[in-house]
């Protein structure tokens, strides 16, 4: 167990131990956070309704600026496709 998850608030020893076992997300999350601050890229609407309520999907965590813009309820939808997908073919989601 590593000294951030020891000494992490119950609350969040979830996301902490989430944040140890997926390193690369973590970085993508904040090259794309650094990149919305600094005005490199714009927050858009969601590509299915038009939302502007909208939330970044990674589709590839390697181009950490490449994002799919959906609201909350098609990027939960994006997800569980893409994890009946995998299932289908026996991939991680």
């Amino acid at each position: 167990m590593t000294a951030a998850i020891q000494n992490a608030d119950p609350k969040f020893l979830g996301q902490a131990k989430w944040r140890e076992r997926n390193p690369q997300k973590v970085w993508a999350q904040a090259a794309l956070r650094s990149a919305l601050k600094r005005g490199l890229l714009s927050q858009q609407p969601c590509c299915v309704c038009g939302s502007t309520d909208s939330e970044a999907h990674h589709p590839d965590y390697d181009r950490p600026m490449v994002v799919e813009w959906y609201c909350r309820l098609h990027h939960k939808a994006e997800h569980q496709r893409l994890k009946a997908e995998a299932a289908e073919t026996g991939g991680a989601s």
